[in-house]
């Protein structure tokens, strides 16, 4: 039953050496341009290139005990747009209530932290998690108000999971944005 799981994870044989023949290229080189930060390639494009790294390591046997993780990262690997050291959550500032376009995974970081600036108007921002990249739930604390008084605000979250975003649920003619870092290496 151990060695079905593969035929259980490819869901569409030969799908993915396709999209490299026409991007032309191998699969591996596909696999390592569609999982590069920043590429725009569809979340079961992801998925399947992280399915194919690990299907080359299973079959050169560097694979020993990677099966758990195979099938996490198979799973997990949604169209983020960022990942840690430090950067700029919002590329382009909020200028209207809404979550930000962009995501942050910060798995391997031991914390991180956001921080609101406000350029103009009034805001209310709260830092948002989903493990799933569908439903959003508020980081506790999150929600910080900045105005003419308080120009800026930071929230931290201790050993991250999953992916972050940012949500203006209040704007009154509001340019905030958020900035985040990640301790550690």
């Amino acid at each position: 039953m151990a060695d079905k799981w593969i035929q259980g994870a490819i869901k569409r044989p030969g799908a993915f050496t396709a999209k490299a023949k026409a991007a032309g290229k191998g699969t591996q080189a596909f696999a390592r341009s569609v999982l590069k930060e920043g590429s725009t390639a569809s979340t079961r494009t992801k998925r399947q290139a992280a399915l194919a790294q690990t299907l080359s390591k299973l079959r050169s046997g560097k694979a020993k005990f990677l099966l758990p993780l195979v099938l996490l990262a198979a799973s997990a690997a949604h169209a983020a747009t960022m990942a840690c050291a430090s950067g700029t959550l919002t590329p382009t500032a909020l200028t209207a209530t809404g979550p930000s376009g962009n995501v942050l995974v910060a798995r391997a970081a031991p914390a991180v932290a956001f921080q609101t600036i406000r350029t103009a108007g009034t805001a209310t921002v709260q830092i948002e998690i989903s493990c799933d990249g569908t439903s959003w739930a508020q980081v506790q604390n999150s929600p910080v108000s900045v105005d003419g008084t308080t120009t800026t605000a930071a929230v931290s979250v201790l050993s991250p999971t999953c992916q972050y975003r940012a949500n203006a649920t209040a704007c009154a003619a509001c340019s905030v944005t958020v900035l985040y870092a990640c301790s550690g290496p």
